[in-house]
């Protein structure tokens, strides 16, 4: 009977902590956008032909045009960069701008700061061209014969790897020569996990070293991989009942994909953000803040598209044009 009685107490404080009202530090406008990130402790917030930036306090620090064309941000910890699918002008949030020579077709910013920028490229199936994290062009990769995907720069800065839809191509930075190959058909997206490659397709994960060998696979046999994010060597992901959306659970896997924790959400997950060691999961039912498997918080959150974290730990929630910020 005791027993049963802590349990409920504990259900209790938890349905409490969720639902409780949410208390925010600050409110502002900041229009509606198809992307956002947290850079710094700045909101970056992206649309068809605009990109722009806020400090905490609403202060608007950037308001720079973009191409109309559907808008995206690639980020990576401290930083992140808006551009437009089709575009070929790529934003940073100091107004920086790096024009690209033909349509862009996918961001991927390292932990290191570098880019890997997937363009269209007459008479091939596309090209990767890398920038260093002082901006300047550093590398170049033509895809002749596969369809290209995605590409995506070590967090040492030494190795590219790029994802096709056949499989994972390796290359060292200081050279033009192929390093190596993994063969995986069906992969989306491509994520380094330290120094290994993780491919993400939609129902299985694909994981090689920067040599091409396979060091783990996990399948979700009827599922579907939706929103996912890195810490450390960490892959946070989400697996949802179907791809329209449904039920979510995250799993927390180990650089050899091996399931180390899982977080039972209670809902369909909107968005999913990492950072510093936290993993930031909105919900209808509110934004939870978990330290691996543990939660942390889990605050209301109504009207709200998308929660991100802060370098201090702080959530900006935004939606309907608006960003609410509170406090840790």
């Amino acid at each position: 009977m005791k027993r049963t009685l802590s349990l409920v107490l504990i259900l209790c404080a938890f349905l409490c902590a969720c639902t409780g009202k949410t208390e925010f530090s600050e409110s502002f406008l900041c229009g509606e956008a198809e992307a956002y990130a947290v850079c710094e402790e700045c909101l970056l917030t992206a649309s068809a032909g605009s990109v722009k930036c806020f400090d905490c306090a609403g202060e608007q620090t950037l308001d720079c045009e973009l191409e109309v064309k559907p808008a995206r941000i690639a980020k990576n910890g401290l930083s992140a960069v808006a551009y437009a699918y089709g575009g070929m002008s790529i934003v940073f949030p100091d107004g920086g701008v790096i024009e690209t020579d033909n349509g862009i077709r996918d961001v991927q910013l390292s932990a290191g700061g570098y880019l890997a920028v997937c363009t269209e490229q007459p008479g091939y199936m596309g090209s990767v061209t890398v920038y260093s994290p002082e901006r300047e062009r550093a590398y170049k990769w033509y895809c002749a014969s596969q369809r290209l995907v995605s590409a995506a720069v070590s967090p040492d800065g030494k190795y590219l790897a790029a994802l096709t839809d056949e499989g994972i191509r390796l290359f060292s930075l200081d050279s033009e020569k192929e390093q190596a190959s993994f063969s995986a058909q069906g992969l989306r997206a491509i994520t380094w996990l330290g120094d290994r490659v993780c491919g993400i397709g939609e129902n299985a994960a694909y994981v090689c070293t920067d040599k091409g060998k396979s060091r783990g696979m996990l399948k979700f046999d009827g599922k579907t991989i939706g929103k996912f994010g890195v810490l450390d060597k960490k892959l946070i992901i989400e697996v949802r009942e179907h791809a329209s959306g449904g039920a979510g659970e995250v799993y927390i896997l180990d650089d050899d994909l091996k399931v180390k924790d899982r977080i039972s959400v209670g809902g369909e997950v909107w968005s999913l953000d990492c950072r510093n060691g936290k993993t930031a999961v909105l919900t209808q039912n509110g934004v939870s803040v978990y330290d691996g498997a543990k939660l942390l918080s889990c605050r209301k959150a109504q009207g709200a598209e998308e929660a991100l974290l802060t370098d201090s730990g702080e959530i900006i929630a935004v939606g309907g044009g608006r960003a609410w910020v509170t406090e840790k």
